[in-house]
């Protein structure tokens, strides 16, 4: 990953690179990146599955209306807005 995929990332994430080095964050992604290319690498052929989803049982809870949150209230900390709605930069 290069310098300017993380400060993509931290774009889309709405977070500050202030004081952070690029280069050694782009490295810290590079680490992770390749350990998971390494675990896509092992052969897992002869190995008993342990845990399934369809043996998984799911709780769930009962469906309950609840008032929903005032547009000016869902609005108020968006860091950018137009006509009543979040504006998003796609250009990013």
């Amino acid at each position: 990953m290069e310098a300017k995929e993380v400060e993509k990332i931290y774009r889309l994430a709405n977070l500050s690179l202030d004081g952070k080095d690029v280069e050694d964050l782009s490295n810290k992604f590079n680490i992770v990146i390749d350990f998971i290319e390494d675990i896509f690498d092992v052969d897992t052929e002869d190995i008993i599955m342990t845990e399934s989803i369809d043996s998984h049982k799911a709780v769930f809870r009962e469906d309950e209306a609840k008032e929903s949150s005032s547009r000016d209230d869902a609005l108020k900390n968006a860091p950018d807005k137009e006509f009543g709605y979040f504006r998003l930069d796609w250009n990013l």
